[in-house]
């Protein structure tokens, strides 16, 4: 049911809407214009036969978000999730896997895998808002064929900025906010001759929405390309640094609430650091009339450091060390060669990548407690074929197969428990078939695709307890859904999807021997939606646009049977209106809504369920020549909500983590 209170909200923005929506008219979409890559290669989005959301640069300059993820939340299907209240350690869910939703959905920057090999999560931070030019979202399983673990749930590939086609640009950036929120960014990029090169720098600092919420981070980037003639080869270099400081605010039980207030932290001292520091190597070599053949290869070290002191009330090992080494290899040939008369696109590659991963914890003496070595070793041949049937009808099917092998050495110093020394190996699969019509307003299409994501190196290992028994999860899909311009008024996307996984893994609190907490495999589960977005263009210089997702995460089988996955919402929609007053001059405000979902660890559905939420945020822009000014108010009426929440599940206590108040942002920038 909804509150009071939301209604009257609901009802004030949507008066605002009405004055001034009276008719509209189509928006200028041509599917063959737009060119993606979830394939690995270019692609009209026409052709593609899946959910696939394309976030523009125009998008990204007008949106108010602030940060990476921000950009994500409008999408229908997406879920962003923020427990730490600064932005580095969200949380992007895509199409309900809750509490681990972030090891379901693949992450990629220019095509580099960035999730980690443990289950720290992506660190969002590293992938500042103004180097971004699009970001793809695939979502669905049918990216698993080409990308392979993790991409159960969607693939989000964010694309960097290149030089312009000028010899020389400058780009400043200044943004300043609520909660001593600062930003400062600089490139400087262009092209001559056959050189293409940018070159970006940004600082980033808040004190955060609550105590010990604060963020520190700087970011350093290069971006490389060479067209070598005659052979047309085009030669590049990538490469990433960046370095953070972020406190650990932790969560407010229901007595700290009561107590305090949203902004308090029990946790005033605890706080992590992270280096991330990454280059790349990779050219491709035309083949003629047959295709293109690529090279990639990747390097990336990430060291953290964490201090866990006061949530761990000074016991165990509160204070770690880890390091984590990730080299990848990863050729492909693009294959464009017609068939018996008929037009083909195929793909075959393989992908090399290996994770050295060294963590240590202390106790509050600094004696070392425990250290852990894992080597994480996947090889994956795959290939993707894409035939034009007719000039309305295309065809794609593809298959994967990926050896992954795990080495673990860990050993306790406390004694309390064995140490582990144990290889492991799987052998995941992963297939997709998909049929695209096309036709002048727009296209209609079905899929059917198998998904897997192999365990987190320590989802084996928890409380010093290692899980030889835990298995890989395998998912299979199918969606259907079109794209289409309805009578040159609006345009218009839907699609519909169930998704059946079979040991969905999970953190069980009362599991393991000791009854401490331990990752384990779910009986067979199954997430089914409908996913509606929609734009058109208003009279009087108006566009309006949004999302409605409905989303069923259940249990089909074992204890829990029938119940609702924790930490999925059944609706959520977004709603954004923009009015041009001039081509200089815009004015947004955007709508958003989740209704409420069970705490984490209430798979029983036992206690009352995390509330509702809507929120309004506004966005004002001036842009003229090689100036922008925007600015805007996120949360207007100040809605208290809670993005997370863990529960007891057998006492039903609960803690929340706070989501941001009202807060604001002025952003300034500059070309040269």
């Amino acid at each position: 049911m909804f509150s009071n209170r939301l209604v009257v909200k609901f009802l004030v923005s949507f008066l605002i809407i009405l004055e001034f929506f009276v008719f509209s008219y189509a928006a200028d979409v041509d599917l063959d214009k737009i060119v993606v890559t979830p394939y690995r290669y270019g692609e009209s989005l026409g052709d593609v036969p899946a959910s696939l959301a394309v976030i523009s640069s125009e998008q990204i300059a007008s949106s108010s978000a602030s940060t990476t993820v921000g950009l994500l939340s409008d999408l229908s299907g997406v879920v962003v999730r923020d427990w730490s209240g600064n932005g580095s350690k969200a949380t992007v869910d895509i199409r309900g896997f809750g509490e681990q939703a972030a090891l379901n959905v693949l992450v990629l920057v220019n095509g580099r895998r960035v999730n980690e090999v443990d289950m720290s999560g992506v660190s969002w931070t590293q992938i500042p808002l103004d180097q971004i030019e699009k970001i793809e979202v695939l979502k669905g399983g049918f990216g698993s064929v080409l990308y392979g673990d993790n991409a159960v749930s969607g693939v989000i590939n964010i694309i960097t900025k290149k030089g312009s086609f000028k010899p020389l640009s400058v780009d400043l950036t200044t943004e300043y906010g609520s909660y001593g929120m600062n930003k400062e960014g600089l490139s400087l990029g262009g092209t001559k001759n056959k050189f293409n090169y940018l070159f970006s720098y940004s600082n980033n600092a808040t004190n955060g929405y609550r105590s010990n919420s604060y963020f520190k981070g700087t970011n350093f980037s290069t971006n490389l390309d060479y067209l070598l003639e005659p052979t047309n080869t085009n030669l590049r270099f990538t490469q990433g640094y960046s370095k953070s400081e972020y406190g650990l605010p932790g969560a407010l039980s229901s007595t700290d609430l009561a107590k305090f207030n949203r902004r308090y932290s029990a946790y005033g001292d605890d706080h992590a650091k992270d280096t991330d520091y990454y280059f790349g190597l990779g050219f491709d070599q035309p083949t003629g009339d047959f295709g293109k053949f690529s090279f990639d290869t990747s390097l990336r070290q990430r060291q953290t450091f964490s201090d866990l002191a006061e949530a761990n009330g000074g016991y165990g090992a509160p204070i770690s060390k880890s390091h984590i080494s990730t080299l990848g290899f990863n050729p492909k040939y693009v294959l464009e060669k017609a068939v018996f008369l008929f037009n083909n696109k195929a793909i075959f590659g393989l992908d090399f990548y290996r994770y050295d991963l060294n963590s240590d914890a202390f106790n509050l003496l600094l004696i070392k407690q425990n250290d852990n070595y894992t080597r994480k070793i996947s090889q994956a041949l795959y290939f993707q074929d894409e035939l034009a049937l007719t000039k309305k009808f295309i065809l794609t099917g593809g298959y994967r197969y990926e050896n992954i092998k795990y080495d673990f050495n860990c050993n306790d110093y406390s004694g309390y428990y064995l140490p582990v020394d144990s290889k492991m190996s799987l052998k995941p699969t992963a297939y997709n078939v998909g049929l695209t019509y096309r036709y002048d307003q727009g296209n209609i299409y079905i899929n059917h695709s198998k998904g897997f994501r192999s365990p987190a190196v320590d989802e084996y290992v928890a409380w010093g307890e290692f899980n030889p028994d835990l298995k890989q999860q395998d998912s299979k899909n199918y969606e259907i859904g079109f794209h289409h311009k309805v009578y040159d008024f609006l345009d218009l996307g839907v699609s519909g999807y169930l998704m059946d996984i079979k040991n969905e893994l999970y953190y069980n609190p009362e599991g393991g021997v000791f009854g401490y907490g331990a990752n384990e495999n779910y009986d067979q589960t199954r997430h089914q939606g409908i996913e509606v977005e929609f734009s058109s263009r208003l009279p009087g210089r108006l566009k309006l646009s949004g999302s409605y997702t409905f989303e069923q995460a259940v249990f089909k089988d074992g204890g829990y049977k029938g119940n609702n996955i924790p930490m999925v919402s059944a609706d959520k929609f977004n709603l954004s209106l923009v009015h041009n007053f001039t081509d200089a001059f815009s004015l947004g405000c955007v709508f958003n809504y989740l209704s409420s979902r069970r705490f984490i660890n209430d798979e029983a559905n036992r206690w009352p369920s995390l509330k509702q939420s809507f929120t309004v945020d506004t966005n004002l822009a001036f842009e003229k020549n090689d100036y922008k000014i925007s600015g805007g108010i996120n949360n207007i009426f100040n809605e208290k909500y809670y993005e997370y929440g863990v529960c007891n599940s057998t006492s039903g206590a609960v803690n929340f983590y706070p989501a941001l108040g009202r807060n604001f942002f002025l952003k300034v920038s500059k070309k040269f």
